[in-house]
């Protein structure tokens, strides 16, 4: 796949998220193209991600600001491609005005959130050349071309190390809806069974933290001291990870796509430990790497822990790579998506 977008100049929007959009665009220029990156989102603070998801019209001055900041940058440069990763505030305008520019770009967008948490790209959907999300529902519901989220190269490196293995089970993420009830019950079955855990929990800031304790059930029993507030550092992350053996994996209630952290551990060779019933339709399934537990009420059986890792075939993985993905979603890949996808998920491919 190497240089396969050679010479391709690419314009590149994407929120800002756990570098997701560095790791992009670090891969789109491994292969050759010339990539501008912009920030998707005109502000990254919780309270302006807040009002943009509540009621858009909090922000317009915000978004007409940074897009015609954007639009000035761009409007002499030419674009084989405009790849842009959730649209949640991209204006309808921007996107006509791009078009324009840029005639025989083609036009994609990538949702790795349900529609349901990012109601605004709805209205936008028919303003591009073809859309792709991670969820299968969703797909089936408005018409969108099923692709599965990415592991980049550091996930395929770590699995061919040899760590020393000091954790059973390992968790580093923000915390929503029902994660930590379910967390905590995770972690309660492993202590019992002298199995050592690593839990980081992430919230945006001590506010959310006492707004939900106080509104909501979902952090019921927990202190402050139990969770961060400041986001692991990537590296020590890593290392965390590699003296893990297993990971859990807890999915927004309204999604049925496999979050970028089950990918991920694809990539590394992890055990999974998962909410997400539909994983078991994909096709690189084994009940010895993936273990599915009722989140109503949540078993892990002990021997999970004890079965070896089941390989997966390398020419699956491969599809799941962050090139092969980027390929996929420019439309460079071979036409077999649909075989491939539906073979075992149950046909979400348009």
């Amino acid at each position: 796949m190497e240089y396969q977008l050679k010479n391709k100049k690419i314009l590149f929007l994407c929120p800002l998220f756990f570098n997701y959009h560095k790791k992009l665009m670090r891969a789109m220029e491994s292969m050759g193209a010339q990539v501008d990156y912009y920030d998707e989102r005109p502000s990254n603070t919780f309270l302006s991600k807040a009002l943009l998801r509540i009621n858009r019209n909090f922000v317009t001055v915000q978004v007409k600001r940074h897009y015609e900041e954007i639009t000035s940058k761009i409007k002499d440069k030419k674009y084989d491609y405009v790849f842009i990763c959730q649209a949640e505030a991209t204006p309808k305008s921007f996107l006509r005005d791009v078009r324009k520019m840029n005639p025989g770009a083609k036009l994609v967008l990538m949702l790795w959130d349900s529609v349901a948490n990012k109601v605004n790209t709805l209205e936008k959907l028919d303003l591009f050349d073809e859309v792709f999300s991670f969820d299968k529902k969703d797909c089936d519901q408005f018409g969108l071309t099923f692709r599965p989220l990415f592991f980049d190269k550091e996930y395929e490196e770590l699995a061919q190390e040899e760590s020393e293995l000091i954790y059973d089970l390992f968790f580093v993420g923000t915390v929503h809806s029902d994660r930590y009830l379910i967390l905590n019950e995770v972690r309660q079955q492993f202590e019992k069974n002298n199995l050592n855990v690593f839990y980081f929990l992430y919230i945006p800031s001590k506010i959310m933290y006492y707004q939900r304790k106080l509104l909501t059930s979902e952090l019921q029993g927990s202190q402050i001291t139990d969770f961060s507030f400041v986001g692991l550092p990537s590296e020590q992350l890593t290392a965390k990870l590699k003296q893990s053996k297993a990971v859990v994996d807890i999915q927004h209630p309204k999604q049925t796509g496999l979050t970028m952290r089950t990918i991920e551990m694809l990539g590394a060779n992890k055990k999974i430990i998962t909410t997400n019933t539909d994983i078991q339709h994909y096709d690189f399934y084994h009940p010895n790497n993936i273990c599915i537990v009722d989140r109503n009420s949540v078993v892990v059986p002990t021997e999970f822990m004890t079965t070896p890792y089941v390989p997966v075939d390398d020419q699956v993985k491969e599809r799941y790579s962050i090139n092969y993905f980027i390929l996929d979603v420019l439309g460079l890949t071979q036409k077999d998506r649909h075989e491939f996808y539906s073979k075992k998920s149950g046909g979400g491919i348009r």
